[in-house]
Parts: C-alpha cells; structure tokens; sequence
C-alpha cells in the first residue's frame, strides 16, 4: 500500500492516483510502455516529486535506472481519457527518443502521459540548455552540466560545474517568461544593495536568453543553511538569515505582486481540499481556515518579501548570507516572511524532528538576527502569519506534495496553528 492509499480517502475523479506512487508498479510499467520492444532493463524507480491537485491532476517526477544510466521521468494524470490521448499525440510532434527508450508514452488505463527528460509538454528549450556549444560566453568552456531541480511543465534549473565539481553558474530554463522576471528581479535588487554591508548575497544575473527562456546565475560558493539541519552550527546560521532577510526587507520591488497567500479565499480553497483527502480532519481543518480568516491581521509593516523562505534557499558563504530564488518576490507584510521560516521549525518540532526545546533556540536566534538589522513586526501579526504558514505551506502542501510526515502529523500541525492563535508567539 502506498502513503497516498494510507493516508488519503480515494479520489473518484483520479481513481488510479495511487498507481502512480507505487515505484514497483511504475517499474513494471515502464518496461512496457517505454521500453518495449527493446532490450532495456529498469532496475529501480524512485518518487522525487508529486504535486496532486485533488479530483484533477496529479504530476511525478521519476528518478529511474535504466540500463544502469539514471534516467528522469516526467507523468501527468488526467481526469479525462480523451483529454490524456489528445497531450500524447500533440507531445509527439516535438519528442524525440533517449538512447532506446521513446521520448514520450501514453498509458490509457491510468489516463497518464509520460515524457523521458529533457522531452516535456510545454518547456520546448531543455535539450539546448544542455548543450555546450550554446552556453553563454562567460561560461567556462571545460564543463559538464547537470540538472539539479525540475518541476515538469514549468521550469528546470541546471548546475555548470567544473570536472572536479566546482560550481560555475545555474541555467535556469522556463515555460513562460519567468526566467526574463526573475533576471530582471534580481538586477532590480542587486542595484538596492549595499557593497559594504556584509549581511546580504543575491546572486548577479549572467546572461538570457529570450529565444530560450533562460537565465543564467552567478554559482555562489557555499554551504546551503539546509546542510545544517540538526547541528550546533544552525543556530548560527539562522541569526546570520535573519539579517539577511531583514535587509532583503528594506529592498524595493516596484513590479513585484502584492503578497496574497493567506487571503480568505486561499484558505478556504485549502480547506475543501484537505477535507475531500482528509475527512476525517475535516471539523479540525474548517474552524482554523475560519478563525484564521476571521482573525486576519491589518499589519501597515510593508517590506520586500522573498516569499519562499526556507534554509534550501539561504547559503552561508565566506562573508555573507545569499538568498536566492526570487520567482515569489511580493510586497507584503514582513511577519508573512518570518512566519513562513518560524512554521518551518514548528513543521520539524511537531513531525518529531527537532525538540521543543531546540525548535526554541532555533526560533530566538533568527528573530535576534532579524532584530539586530530591522525592528520586528508585531507580535499578533507574527503569530497570526505564522499560523497560516503552518496551515497553507506546510499542512496544506501535505497533501499537494504527497510527504508522509506531513500527513501523520496532520492533527498535530492544526493543534500548533491554533496554539499560536490562542497564545501567540510564546507557543512556538
């Protein structure tokens, strides 16, 4: 049984949802729809990453060993056959096949299309990207390239590193104009910087290329705040980000989006959703998406949100703390910034993680960083947002992102939001 079939009610609109988390059935499914035929051996499939929107669609992303070579796999589910047929044939006009294995493949009984990486429905550019013959002049010409995130359909991003694994630069490559925005996000930024002020990284923006939809970055040399998980040097770690992100906050981004996550409609689309997965929360999961909304704070402390803040975006370097990852640069309530890492802790803490005692460290130390550069929003507004953090970020995308801990601690993520609604910043 699956964590999805353990986990979650069954999904009429998606009735084979959980076919497509079963690694062992995924195996023996590849081997027919990609590599039939043909002498290829699948020995292993691993989930890297699902986004499943419930009674619509689910995505995957397959780390799979094909012939003793790592291969990555993209699927989508449709709700309807018709429709799944239709992007497999429209697909095929633009795929080409990887070593023996075809590009693309449709599987009819789970309503299902599967690309083989770099084939994908609506990024056309990725087999480019990886070229060397077309990289930016900056970019040293004795180099390998390697992908290192990918989200089908939206964006890939690559590392260009050196052959004794030295970084060069990032290639981010996108369906839309996202990368054109973040390259002009991050020049917008950078020119706000100031040089002599040690608290603060944002990586320069090499070259683009509109053609491709492509961003090159400057590769910070560093250790990401997530390798520090669990030791001693965390602690610091979060002090040096919460200066960082007190001086991202003092920025200005004139074209960035007013910040709307937690908006009343927002919380209630999240809470039908959990409760058609969930029902047996659903009480639980309806009176915070209320009291939430009915206690939504008025906080006049504008800043410059980065608006993904989590340590897999912060790298400690030699002299300074980089944030990167600007796609969801908002204007907005500074406590929106601070709770979305301070839910994080609780996330650890309540998931069995991290001690309370140590989630409390953790929590002063970034709130004394942030403090040192940047009065502190209020404590209603911190309490208020990082409660919905914990129920928009982390109980919410439990279930959007399929993460077991996620979704046995589900009871104990609500109980802390409305702790922190009852007692404020004291119950983290």
């Amino acid at each position: 049984m699956t964590v999805a079939a353990a986990l979650l009610a069954f999904d009429p609109a998606l009735p084979q949802r959980d076919d497509l988390l079963a690694v062992n059935t995924m195996r023996d499914r590849f081997s027919v729809i990609l590599a039939g035929g043909t002498s290829s051996r699948i020995a292993s499939v691993a989930v890297a990453r699902v986004n499943y929107s419930a009674g619509r669609t689910l995505r995957a992303v397959y780390r799979v060993d094909v012939d003793g070579v790592m291969r990555t796999i993209a699927a989508r589910m449709f709700t309807d056959a018709a429709k799944s047929e239709d992007v497999y044939h429209r697909s095929l006009r633009h795929s080409a096949p990887i070593a023996s294995l075809r590009g693309v493949a449709h599987d009819a009984s789970v309503r299902s299309v599967f690309w083989i990486f770099p084939n994908d429905r609506k990024i056309g550019s990725l087999d480019a990207a990886m070229r060397p013959s077309l990289l930016a002049r900056a970019i040293h010409a004795r180099s390998s390239t390697r992908l290192v995130a990918y989200a089908p359909e939206k964006a890939a991003t690559f590392i260009r590193e050196t052959a004794d694994g030295r970084p060069i630069a990032y290639l981010k490559v996108t369906a839309d104009d996202q990368a054109l925005r973040d390259g002009h996000t991050y020049r917008g930024l950078r020119t706000m910087l100031d040089p002599s002020d040690a608290a603060l990284r944002l990586p320069a923006p090499l070259a683009f290329s509109r053609r491709r939809r492509t961003l090159w970055l400057e590769a910070i040399e560093g250790r990401r705040v997530a390798a520090s998980l669990g030791d001693d040097v965390e602690i610091t770690d979060l002090e040096r980000l919460g200066a960082a992100v007190a001086v991202f906050h003092r920025l200005a981004a004139p074209a960035a989006p007013h910040f709307d996550r937690f908006s009343p409609p927002h919380l209630a689309a999240d809470a039908a959703m959990i409760e058609a997965v969930r029902p047996d929360i659903g009480a639980a999961v309806n009176s915070l998406a209320a009291r939430l909304t009915a206690a939504a704070v008025s906080d006049a402390d504008c800043a410059c949100l980065h608006g993904d803040l989590h340590p897999k975006n912060a790298i400690a370097c030699a002299d300074r703390m980089a944030l990167i990852d600007v796609e969801s640069v908002a204007i907005g309530p500074a406590a929106a910034d601070l709770g979305s890492l301070l839910a994080g802790l609780v996330y650890r803490r309540e998931t069995q993680r991290l001690s309370p005692g140590a989630c409390r460290a953790r929590v002063h130390a970034f709130l004394t960083g942030y403090a040192a550069r940047r009065r502190l929003p209020s404590s209603t507004s911190l309490a208020w947002h990082t409660a919905a953090a914990l129920f928009r970020e982390r109980a919410a995308r439990a279930v959007t992102r399929i993460r077991p801990l996620g979704l046995e601690s589900m009871p104990a993520l609500l109980s802390a939001a409305e702790r922190l609604l009852d007692a404020g910043v004291e119950a983290l």
